[in-house]
């Protein structure tokens, strides 16, 4: 199946629970660079603020812990039929269950994610990553992020494999009319 596979290979996926349940994943989002950047800064000042102030550097190293070890994502039970959106602090994840609304459908579409850095002298760098993502849509129209990849088959594949566990129809809005499949 597509979803083992993937739990084994991608790293955004945790295989804790895949023996106990092949049917529940987590998908862990990627934290920013610049997230990741400050928790480097703050251990760093942490080690420094040691030498001359301890109550500071103690601070420090606690703000740098929860800059590297914080992410956030979505856990997903198809055998109960319930979802959490998770905060995690290194493997262990919090958020409380909830009942999967009424669906609509599984829709894949692709996106870009645009982001601007200005620098003294007004110049700019603009950087773009476009997207692959996979949702669940509901009734009212609310999505729940499952899933983003650069790859357009993976995204499919995964996709499919939850409309099936769901019983569920896949929406292809990957260009500008989007389709059943």
């Amino acid at each position: 199946m597509f979803l083992d596979r993937l739990l084994i290979n991608c790293n955004y996926f945790m295989k804790t629970e895949l023996e106990k349940n092949p049917y529940r994943f987590i998908y862990k989002r990627e934290k920013p660079t610049s997230m990741k950047l400050m928790g480097v800064l703050a251990a760093l000042f942490s080690l420094g603020g040691l030498a001359y102030t301890p109550v500071f550097g103690v601070a420090m190293a606690l703000a740098a812990g929860g800059l590297l070890l914080y992410q956030s994502g979505i856990e997903v039970d198809f055998n109960e039929k319930k979802y959490r959106l998770i905060t995690a602090f290194g493997s262990q994840g919090f958020g409380n269950w909830e009942p999967i609304p009424a669906l609509k459908c599984v829709s894949v579409f692709k996106t870009k994610f645009s982001s601007q850095t200005y620098g003294r002298s007004s110049a700019s760098i603009t950087t773009t990553q476009h997207v692959i993502q996979v949702n669940l849509v509901t009734a009212q129209n609310k999505r729940f992020l499952l899933f983003e990849s650069n790859d357009k088959n993976e995204a499919f594949d995964f996709a499919n494999e939850v409309a099936a566990k769901l019983d569920r129809r896949v929406w292809d809005a990957t260009d500008r009319e989007g389709k059943w499949l």
